[in-house]
């Protein structure tokens, strides 16, 4: 069993977007396998510093994650309800999935709704992504 992990401890800055996108530090990791495997996949987002009073005011509409592995979507989140902060203060996604030998790409990416207003993005401080890979031949 092989072991994949990065962690993301910056701020991030950008523009949020209404379109599936990359995270404005793109949540992604590149496994190499041997042989055909089953993966596991943990991605953690946590928000952290976010003034309470800042959540109900300014965040609005809803807010979407997926990981997808080789392109192809895997799992999605939906937090509804920007104010309620047992949902936004941490996201937690995990999925298994196949993958062939070689070179795998695992990515977290994220789109608001249409008018959605969402600062929280630009307080969050931490994420993680973690692979297990079993191969299954």
């Amino acid at each position: 069993m092989k072991a994949y992990s990065r962690t993301w401890k910056s701020r991030m800055e950008g523009d949020i977007s209404t379109q599936w996108s990359s995270l404005p530090n793109p949540m992604n990791l590149t496994i190499k396998e041997d042989k055909r495997s089953d993966i596991f996949i943990a991605a953690s987002l946590e928000f952290l510093g976010t003034p309470i009073d800042h959540k109900a005011k300014y965040h609005k509409g809803s807010l979407y994650y997926k990981i997808e592995v080789n392109g192809k979507p895997i799992v999605q989140y939906h937090v509804s309800n920007p104010r309620d902060i047992k949902k936004t203060i941490g996201v937690n996604l995990q999925a298994k999935t196949e993958v062939p030998a070689g070179e795998n790409n695992v990515e977290v990416f994220y789109k608001v709704s249409k008018n959605g207003s969402w600062d929280l993005l630009r307080y969050q401080s931490q994420r993680q992504l973690s692979v297990l890979a079993q191969p299954t031949e």
